[in-house]
């Protein structure tokens, strides 16, 4: 991880759904390009079966030779060798392209996230971010793999109609041409509905997994107050909202499938009875008929995947929409180590703790260089207008200030990993002691720290925001899950820890007040400004 402090400059933010989904094409356009090259090497093979089984039936008929006989077959074996080989290889650079698209975007969604200044986010929980850092960057990824077998397709058309005009009566030819246009023009009309669909079904989708994702965290409490069945009716639906717009999405992409069949079974139904009937009056031959008609039903496939590129386009642009709101929330918000969350990476070397002069109902005080202060909040509402002063403290640098917040999410790995994640090896070890949390014994916390109980949760983010070493750090609450004479320790162990440097605690804590330097009473809320 980075040790610096000052990130690089984000990316701007594209202006619409369109440029961001052209954003994510051109991060692999190395693997796009040759995807393209070899599906449309694949789909010009397949185009030319019919053509050399037509040749091969016409020379046969015509007279020829056990050697010309001989010839055609050969050709028509090269060909296969070569569509199956470009197929292969056209596969893996379109999955490569898709993967690294839809990696590339959702490490961007995840970097504005990171880099936004504190609250610019807050109205999304974690839920609803995961789906659109997963599921959404998914799809617009999805789409850059579907460009490949479009353009593919297109090409294919393209060798088809004009093997067609050439070989063909030109009557046969201008019936599979015009039909091919009629095909596209009826399948782009019956996917506008589909981009709103796919919006409503990921939206639906991000509420259901933060219902989820709340009702998992709080499980404890649900059922402490005896809430399960109404937290139970609540899931269940929002559950059948998301299973709804669900349905919805799918009912109207298997309409856009069933139009695309009914009309290529037409368009072939079409183009069979006019070869025939030109086949009857002479103005066709026989190897010709077979190269027209193994023509008309090759051209099925890539019909069916043009046809299928204005919905996979809406999807993508619904969930590029979707992900172009979050980086526009994030957009101009600089990045800094006191985003507040404990998690930041500290300088690769200390920084002096900033005077800080800190104003309440009561007056201001001044908090010097490696005091501990203690703020007794009375509410959350009003313990989150004092962490936000003071992680906004005016005049304060990049850094100096790290709120630690009462509820920090842990990582999958054992206890020190969590805290080495961001602290310097030598401090690790410390900080663990400090925060009494060298003594649990877990190889993995689980996701969220679910495998622990509350206090271990509370100890291990204690331990991670005290490695983190910053020059000024603010507490909420960290040991409200522990007993009163375990949290006596630690609050010791933590003023021994913080010596030198400046330490605030947010708590109505007797045992963290009582080793304050000073209390300073803030009902109503506080300001804080950095004095240089």
């Amino acid at each position: 991880m980075p040790s610096s402090s000052t990130p690089s400059r984000p990316a701007p933010v594209p202006r619409s759904p369109r440029a961001l989904l052209t954003w994510a094409v051109g991060a692999r356009r190395t693997d796009l390009a040759l995807a393209c090259l070899l599906y449309s090497t694949h789909q010009v093979g397949e185009a030319l079966v019919p053509v050399v089984i037509g040749a091969t039936v016409s020379g046969a008929i015509d007279g020829g030779t056990p050697l010309d006989l001989g010839f055609w077959l050969a050709v028509l074996a090269a060909d296969f060798v070569l569509l199956s080989f470009s197929y292969r290889f056209g596969a893996r650079a379109s999955a490569r392209a898709k993967q690294h698209a839809g990696h590339a975007l959702r490490m961007r969604v995840v970097a504005s996230v990171l880099g936004a200044r504190p609250g610019a986010t807050d109205e999304h929980a974690p839920g609803e971010l995961l789906t659109r850092a997963s599921s959404d960057a998914d799809r617009v990824g999805g789409f850059v793999g579907v460009i490949a077998s479009a353009l593919a397709a297109a090409v294919a058309l393209a060798a088809a109609a004009t093997v067609l005009l050439l070989s063909s009566p030109l009557l046969l030819g201008a019936v599979i041409v015009l039909g091919t246009v009629a095909v596209l023009a009826a399948n782009a009309a019956i996917s506008r509905g589909v981009e709103a669909r796919s919006g409503d079904e990921q939206r639906e989708a991000g509420r259901a997994a933060v219902l989820a994702e709340d009702l998992v965290r709080g499980l404890r409490v649900v059922k402490g107050l005896a809430a399960e069945t109404t937290a139970s009716r609540r899931y269940t639906e929002a559950s059948r909202a998301a299973t709804g717009a669900a349905t919805r999405a799918v009912r109207a992409h298997s309409l856009r499938d069933g139009v695309t069949v009914l009309t290529t079974g037409l368009y072939l139904l079409i183009v069979v009875g006019v070869g025939g009937w030109l086949a009857l009056s002479g103005a066709l031959s026989l190897g010709g008929l077979i190269a027209s008609l193994g023509l008309a039903q090759f051209l099925a496939g890539p019909l069916q995947t043009l046809a299928a590129v204005p919905a996979s386009a809406a999807r993508a642009r619904a969930s590029a929409a979707r992900i172009l709101g979050l980086l526009r929330e994030s957009d101009g918000r600089p990045h800094s180590d006191r985003d507040g969350e404990a998690e930041h990476v500290p300088a690769t070397s200390p920084r002096a703790a900033p005077e800080l002069a800190v104003t309440g109902p009561s007056g201001t005080i001044t908090v010097a260089p490696g005091a501990m202060i203690g703020m007794p909040a009375g509410t959350a509402a009003e313990a989150s207008r004092i962490l936000r002063s003071l992680r906004d403290a005016r005049g304060a640098g990049p850094g100096d200030v790290l709120v630690a917040p009462h509820e920090s999410a842990l990582f999958r790995g054992s206890p020190r990993d969590n805290v080495a994640v961001v602290g310097r090896p030598e401090g690790v070890e410390a900080a663990l002691r400090a925060a009494f949390a060298d003594e649990i014994v877990a190889d993995d916390v689980g996701e969220g720290g679910l495998r622990l109980s509350g206090g271990q949760r509370q100890r291990v983010a204690l331990a991670r925001a005290l490695a983190a070493d910053p020059p000024v750090l603010v507490l909420h609450d960290p040991t409200t899950a522990i007993d009163a004479a375990t949290e006596d320790v630690i609050a010791e162990r933590v003023r021994a820890f913080r010596r030198g440097r400046t330490t605030i605690v947010v708590t109505t804590s007797p045992a963290w007040l009582a080793r304050c330097d000073e209390v300073l009473p803030v009902d109503g809320g506080a300001t804080a400004r950095a004095i240089r």
